[in-house]
């Protein structure tokens, strides 16, 4: 999947009264049409922090309207500081994508062994490996309910595949062909 289709998906699921976003792991920043912090352990983010050493987020509370978690998650050993940060800094919302490991292509791959990263050591590479059920239990046990959940789709080619098919195989077929999940979740500040 192409950025410029990833972008358009994502930022359909940004409520309409978004202005400022905390992108945490921010390796394409697509979110730069609003006032955007980037925080990533990749040079180039504003805020340049590895989560696997420190994940209390250097920034006052309430001070943006979502906080993006995309694709980060799965990268670091321990997730409930970042999460708690994130409810922290953020006034209204959290947007979390997950990956799902076992799409169609990965069980492919696993079968013919060439899933050369799974269970070998790469630095920053996945921590934690999910699957569709597991994922929408991840969510609960973190956040209770959420607004909004959103199917992307995710094999290699697919851009060969019109975009309304792509779209039906991930929701309707999530646990072979949605690649990411995200969640908008509606943050209850007391």
């Amino acid at each position: 999947m192409g950025i410029d289709t990833r972008k358009k998906e994502l930022t359909e699921l940004v409520p309409k009264d978004v202005k400022s976003i905390l992108d945490i792991g921010c390796e394409n920043n697509l979110f730069k049409e609003y006032d955007t912090i980037t925080l990533d352990v990749n040079p180039g983010a504003d805020i340049i922090q590895d989560l696997n050493k420190s994940q209390k987020i250097p920034l006052k509370e309430n001070q943006f309207d979502i906080v993006i978690l995309s694709q980060i998650l799965e990268h670091l050993v321990t997730v409930e500081e970042i999460i708690a940060e994130s409810k922290r800094v953020s006034r209204k919302y959290i947007l979390i994508g997950l990956p799902n490991e076992l799409t169609l292509e990965n069980r492919f791959k696993y079968f013919l062994g060439k899933c050369s990263e799974w269970g070998s050591y790469v630095p920053y590479g996945h921590k934690h490996f999910f699957i569709i059920k597991n994922i929408e239990k991840f969510i609960k046990r973190f956040f209770g309910n959420y607004e909004k959940k959103y199917y992307l789709f995710g094999v290699s080619g697919g851009r060969f595949i019109p975009l309304k098919i792509r779209k039906w195989l991930a929701k309707n077929l999530p646990t072979l062909f949605a690649g990411q999940v995200y969640y908008l979740i509606k943050l209850e500040k007391k």
